[in-house]
C-alpha cells in the first residue's frame, strides 16, 4: 500500500481523516472486546495516531497490517474498524 499526499481539505489531508476515524473506531471497538484484543486495538490507535501525526508512511502501512492481522484473528466483533478498510483489505 503506498502512501500519497492527498489534496488538503480544512488543513488535513482526506487520507489523515480517514486514519482519524480509524483511531477512533479501533479505540471504540476497544472498549467493547475481549480483554486482550481490546488492549491490543487500543495499541494499534495509539500506534496509528503517533505515526499520522509523524508523518511517517512507512509506519503507517506496518501498524496497519498489525490493524489487518488482529482483524482476521479477533473473536470480538471490531465491527467500526472493519467498516472503515478499504474493500479487499481482510
Amino acid at each position: 500500500m503506498g502512501w500519497r499526499s492527498p489534496a488538503t481539505v480544512t488543513g488535513r489531508t482526506r487520507h489523515d481523516v480517514s486514519h482519524q476515524h480509524l483511531v477512533e473506531a479501533l479505540r471504540t471497538d476497544a472498549r467493547a472486546a475481549e480483554p486482550s484484543e481490546g488492549v491490543r486495538a487500543q495499541e494499534y490507535a495509539d500506534d496509528l495516531a503517533e505515526a499520522v501525526q509523524e508523518e511517517n508512511p512507512a509506519r503507517v502501512d506496518r501498524v496497519l497490517s498489525r490493524v489487518n492481522a488482529l482483524l482476521e484473528t479477533a473473536t470480538s466483533a471490531f465491527s467500526l474498524t472493519r467498516g472503515l478498510l478499504p474493500p479487499g483489505t481482510l
